[in-house]
Parts: structure tokens; sequence; C-alpha cells
């Protein structure tokens, strides 16, 4: 393998997002996520990271967590290890806040109101988008904190691919793919995957006699990517993901320690390009059915359906300035449930309008969009950005606007349910969670080193809680923090850094919001030398509570994963990975074990 091709590869992260004064090339960086057209990294005002397929296999990452947590503002909280429930908090924000795109699709539950993170493969997956801070004004609900786009289609890499893994605590893993492409403009790929592992036991303190055991998991993964080129205008093609989950996890309440879940995405675009016009529709449906039980509980299964629809367009009026604008709608609808909803239907219709200016040194966008919601009616967000490139290869960067969280199913429609603590059942009446944005960012890009400085404040209102009875809208949080990026070269070594400082507060009790650290750091190397590839990744997490209460502190912690590549030849790759590799004990989430040192191998082969 030429090392000029893998330094491409491993292009630090941020500085992919700080090249705003480099002049056009064919090689630059583009994105899809930011403004939903495909446009150069560095003429978006929002932070974007990407990570590439190359950069996934190389670490040999196996989930979406272990991908996210290396990224700037990202603070990760797992029950457990691989397999288990994780909660990101980007920025501050919960899981909830975060939309999470398919191929550019709405991707989650409808009852939670979130993706399940630990249930989203990393199989088949070209790259990964994140943009942070919010997105509303583009994409409606959900894109509080950021949107994370995992796109899984066609990239142009033809070929058949096998790979194999072992690692710690029983893991297996076997995938293969098959990708191509023909003279008349058709391409097509596979790929499927199946992983298992025995787990361990991720609460060993419990007194539930049940939890003493290990916990594992089982995955199955199938994505495909099917399109024709009509001609040199108009492209049609359509994309599907399945996966078949099991997990065993430990509950701490009497009930299910075991699920299944069977969750599918299927979606045909059809877009036309022009030199002047993009237009692109979409129309979607995915489905996302979860089976609880054990410890004697009587099986529990929820269906959720979302159907979508989406218009997308943008026009280059001249050089400088381009207008955009579209429609979504989607339905969700609890098709098949043990609990009896009191409704189990919702529709939301939207349009939206965006303009964008970028003439040296000016760059100015704008967004609004319009949500009517049949559960709350009409909801209006907005959003305004500016950069300035001051001097050269310096730009200063600002941005404000609104977004929103929907109320979720679970709390306006959950059924009355009484047990021994009580009555419970949701609140129909709920308003969605209103929140106001603002940041401020100052970044550089120069020879030896690319950087970022960004502070940001949030301020929400509205916030959904439990009185034990029902679901209302009573508090209010204040979040804000700065985020400190910087990638550069050594030498052979590529270093990609970032530092996170982050206060919250619930206004209503004046305490922090639980599991957000005050402070974390980030710092990944990679080092090239002939055919090798060596990978160090270091985590800093701080103390933060575990309760809303401030009751629980978890301590701070610090990771070294290390990771290793070694190209044989063209076709054949042997990788390994050692992950908490000083083998540390810490906890992200009260009395949930986090894995100890583990060891991971795989060896790829292409055709």
């Amino acid at each position: 393998m030429k090392k000029t091709l893998l330094a491409v590869a491993l292009a630090p992260l941020c500085f992919q997002s700080q090249t705003f004064a480099a002049e056009s090339s064919p090689d630059e960086v583009m994105v899809v996520t930011a403004s939903r057209f495909e446009q150069p990294v560095k003429n978006v005002i929002a932070p974007v990271s990407v990570v590439t397929k190359e950069e996934i296999d190389s670490l040999n990452l196996k989930s979406l967590s272990e991908v996210m947590r290396r990224l700037p503002g990202v603070q990760v909280a797992n029950q457990g290890g691989p397999g288990q429930n994780a909660e990101f908090y980007i920025r501050g924000m919960s899981s909830k806040n975060v939309l999470v795109l398919l191929n550019g699709v709405r991707f989650g539950s409808a009852t939670v109101g979130y993706a399940n993170f630990s249930a989203i493969p990393l199989s088949g997956v070209e790259r990964i988008e994140f943009v942070r801070g919010p997105r509303a004004a583009v994409y409606g609900s959900d894109a509080v904190s950021g949107v994370i786009n995992i796109i899984t289609t066609y990239q142009g890499n033809d070929g058949i691919a096998l790979d194999a893994g072992i690692g710690s605590d029983n893991y297996y893993r076997a995938g293969a793919s098959v990708a191509g492409s023909s003279e008349n403009g058709v391409w097509g790929k596979l790929a499927a995957t199946y992983e298992t592992s025995d787990g361990y036991n991720v609460q060993p303190t419990s007194t539930n006699p049940v939890d003493q055991d290990d916990d594992g998991y089982r995955n199955k993964y199938l994505v495909a990517d099917i399109g024709k080129h009509l001609n040199e205008n108009w492209l049609l093609k359509l994309n599907g993901y399945y996966q078949d989950k099991y997990t065993e996890f430990d509950n701490p309440w009497t009930g299910s320690d075991k699920s299944k879940s069977d969750l599918y995405n299927i979606a045909g675009v059809a877009q036309y390009q022009n030199d002047a016009l993009y237009s692109s529709f979409t129309l979607a449906s995915n489905q996302d059915e979860a089976e609880s039980y054990g410890q004697g509980t009587v099986p529990g299964t929820i269906e959720t359906q979302r159907t979508t629809a989406t218009w997308a367009n943008v026009y280059q009026l001249n050089s400088d300035i381009q207008f955009g604008g579209g429609l979504d709608w989607y339905t969700e609808e609890v098709t098949n449930s043990s609990k009896a909803y009191t409704e189990t239907k919702r529709d939301n219709t939207a349009a939206y309008l965006m303009a964008i200016y970028d003439k040296k040194p000016f760059q100015l966008e704008a967004n609004v969009r319009y949500d009517d919601h049949e559960a709350y009616g009409g909801h209006t967000t907005w959003q305004l950005g500016a950069g300035w490139a001051f001097v050269e290869n310096m730009r200063v960067t600002a941005s404000a606007g609104t977004a929103f969280k929907a109320p979720t199913f679970n709390e306006l429609y959950w059924p009355l349910e009484c047990s021994s603590w009580g009555c419970y059942s949701g609140n129909p009446n709920l308003k969605p969670e209103e929140s106001d944005n603002y940041e401020v960012a100052l970044e550089g890009d120069h020879s030896l080193v690319g950087w970022r400085i960004t502070a940001y404040k949030n301020k929400v209102e509205n916030l959904i809680s439990s009185n034990g009875v029902t679901n209302v809208n009573v508090g209010e949080a204040d979040i804000q923090g700065v985020e400190l990026t910087a990638s550069f070269a050594t030498g052979a070594l590529y270093h990609d850094l970032s530092f996170d400082y982050l206060d919250t507060e619930d206004k209503a009790t004046g305490k922090e919001l639980q599991r957000r650290a005050k402070e974390s750091g980030k710092w990944n190397v990679s080092y090239l030398l002939d055919q090798w590839q060596f990978d160090l990744s270091f985590l800093y997490q701080g103390e933060r509570y575990d309760d809303a209460a401030n009751t629980t502190k978890l301590g701070s912690y610090s990771l070294v994963d290390l990771a290793a590549s070694y190209y044989i030849n063209d076709a054949l790759t042997v990788r390994g990975r050692v992950a908490n590799a000083f083998d540390k004990d810490y906890e992200t989430a009260k009395n949930y074990q986090a894995p100890e040192r583990s060891y991971y191998m795989t060896i790829g082969y292409q055709f």
C-alpha cells in the first residue's frame, strides 16, 4: 500500500472541517448533512466531523458508540459494555436531542423518541457525518444538539471483501460485501455481517440472583444499495438495511432482562441535477419491533412504523448565492403492541427555506422551517449564521437559532398502568421542549495545524419530566460550553485533539444535569511505517453526577486504546486492537461495570 494514499485516508477529522481557506480541488472533502445537499466542508459554517470506512476499519471499531466517543463534544454513558444500552450526551444534551439519519432518512424508535445506538451497525458503513450544534431549522424535531448521518450507499469501491474477527468475551464476527458498477450507469452493493459475544456480568454488585450472569448479544446485519444513472441529469437509487438483534441485560427493577428486535429501513430516491439546480425526492419506510422478556415476565412487544416523504431542492442563482427549500412529511404509528396506547398514529408536515451567500471573505446562511404536527400543532424554527475570513487562513463564525424536541409517543400516549408504586400514564397535552442557541467560533488552517475554538450557549425551556403520575412541562436548563479542537502532523504522526468544558444547570434545582462531565479530552494519534499503521486513542472523562439530585458522583477516568494494522499486500490485511489497555476500573453509569481490558483481531481479504 502506498504511504501517501494511506495518509489521505487518515487525514484528521477536525482538520477536514477547517480547510475553509483552501482553493477548491477534486480531493476536497464534501458533505451532504449540514444543508441536505452536497457542498465542500470548507463552506459549512457549522462544525462537521467526517469518519470514513478506512478509519473505522483501521481502528478496528465495533460500534457507533466507539466511533462517536472519539469525536469532539460527545460523552457516552453505557450500561455495561458492547451490545448494551448506550446514551449519548452531545454538547450537554441527551440522546433524544440528536437526530440520527440513515442515508439522510430519519431513523429511530417513535415510542422512546431516539435511536438505539447499540443497535446501529458499522457493517456496510461508508462514512459517518456528524454536525455539531442545532439544525432544527433544516430537519425539524430532534436536531437540537446535532445530526449524525450514517451513510451506507455505494461510493465507487468495486470488489468483494471478506473479514473475520475474534475477541474477548468469546466475541466472533464474520462479514462479506460485494460492490460493482457497469458502463451503462448501474451500480450495486450488498454487505452482510454476523457477530456474537458472551459478554460479561455488567452488574457484579447486584443482589438479584438473576443478574449474576454474563450479558451477551448477537447481531445479524444486512445492507443493500442499487442505483442507476439514467442520463447525465437523472439518477434513481434504492437502499435498505435490516437487523436482527438479541441482547441480554441487567434490569435495575424486577422484569425483563432479554430482548429481541427486528429493524429495517428501505428508501427510494429520485434525483435530478444540472449546472444550477439540484432536486431530490425520497420515499422511505422503517420499522422497529422489539420484544422484551425474561425473569418470568410476560413478553411485551412494541412495534413502530414510520413512513417518510421528502422533497429537497437547491438552486445556484450565481457563483455566490444559493437558494433552497423543500417539503417534509412523515407519519409514525404503533402498529403492533402489547400496550394499548391511547393514540397509535400521528403525522407531521413541514416546509423549509434556506439561503446561502458565499463570496470571500464572507459567508452567510439563513434557514427557516415550519412544522405542523398532529399532536402539538404548529412550530417555527430559524437559524442564522455568518463567517468572516478576516485574514488569510483564519475565520470567525457566529450563529444563532431555535430548536425543539417533540414529545415522544410514550410521553404522550402511554396507557394508564397501576402497580404497588402507584399509577402512571402519558400526557397528550405536552408541549415540545424548546431551545435558544448561540455559538461563536474562531478557526484557523495553517501549514502545520488546523484548529477551532468554539463557545456556545443553549437555553432549554418546557423540559418534559415525570411527576410520578404523568409527564409535565416543568423544567428549564442552561447549558454552555467551550470546545477546542486541533489537528496536525509531526513527521509520520497524525494528531487529532479535542477538549471540552461544559457547564450545565437545572434552573429549577440549581443542580448539574446528570452524567455530564465538566471536562473531557481526547487525543487520537496515527503512525505510518511502511506496511504498518499504529493508532493510539486517549480519552479523559471528568467527574459527573449519576443522578439529578447530585448525590451520587461518578469518578473521573482515563482510557487508552491501542490498534495496529499490517497490510500484507494489496488484498490481505490483519488488524488488532487492545481496548482499555491499562485495565482501568471505571463506570459511566452507576453500578454498571465498564469493560475490562479487551482484545480484538480481524483479518480482511479483498478480491
